[in-house]
């Protein structure tokens, strides 16, 4: 999460959509006093880190402030298979950071280490891995510290309701990111990247990621994503033709 008190803004930072990109371009204005990284939040009193959802903002007290709030999103696809890319590296690469307790690596460590057994459970394949994802994995987001993939609303919408000012979209990133700066008054040459994967072949149109999964697979994203693509009107892929067709748009 990027606050800057002094232009009045809020930019949250869901899991999977750029975040890591807009804390470096924005890094000129961020004045959090919160870690990006996992620590203990008095607000809260538990373990967080940048990917504080809407409901979290609204217990800490710079929700009371009237500051602009504004978030991106990703489509359901490219957003898990990102996150199943994601859980991969984190096995590697959180252990070995440093947290400024020593109780908090104990957790997320646990955390990384029970994500990636499921990974090892499924031999590394998307498919399997997701087959076997919990659906409270995906709806509880107070569960598991360290797993990336809860709806991307849970950072827009309260009770279906948009709470945040801007909502761009990583498919749409640079025309998006100008947007969001001129409506907060800032003006950042900077175009500079972080943390982008290598996309895979674009093999499922429209989507990056589709074709490298299965008809079940799109289906579960289908159905466990259902109010992602309802509220942000992306259109859902058909199982049975993935690289082909797309079902009519669910109602707005």
């Amino acid at each position: 999460m990027i606050i800057s008190y002094s232009r009045r803004f809020v930019i949250f930072a869901p899991w999977k959509t750029a975040s890591s990109t807009m804390a470096v371009r924005l890094a000129g204005f961020n004045e959090s006093p919160y870690s990006r990284f996992y620590h203990f939040n008095r607000h809260l009193n538990r373990i967080v880190h940048q990917h504080l959802t809407y409901a979290d903002y609204a217990a800490m007290p710079e929700s009371r402030l009237g500051l602009f709030t504004a978030a991106f999103i990703r489509n359901p696809y490219d957003r898990v298979y990102s996150g199943f890319r994601q859980i991969q590296r984190a096995a590697f690469t959180q252990p070995v950071a440093v947290y400024p307790e020593r109780w908090i690596r104990d957790l997320v460590v646990k955390q990384v280490a029970g994500n990636f057994a499921k990974l090892c459970e499924a031999a590394f394949d998307f498919d399997r891995w997701w087959g076997g994802v919990n659906e409270y994995d995906i709806f509880d987001a107070g569960h598991n510290t360290s797993f990336p993939l809860h709806p991307a609303h849970y950072w827009t919408h309260s009770n279906g309701e948009q709470m945040v000012d801007f909502v761009g979209r990583v498919e749409t990133f640079e025309t998006d990111f100008d947007r969001l700066c001129s409506h907060i008054g800032i003006t950042v040459t900077s175009r500079e990247n972080a943390n982008v994967d290598v996309d895979p072949a674009h093999t499922g149109a429209p989507y990056k990621s589709a074709g490298l999964m299965s008809a079940a697979s799109i289906a579960r994203i289908n159905e466990l994503f259902r109010e992602d693509f309802e509220l942000f009107g992306y259109e859902r892929l058909d199982p049975s033709r993935p690289r082909l067709a797309v079902l009519p748009s669910a109602p707005r």
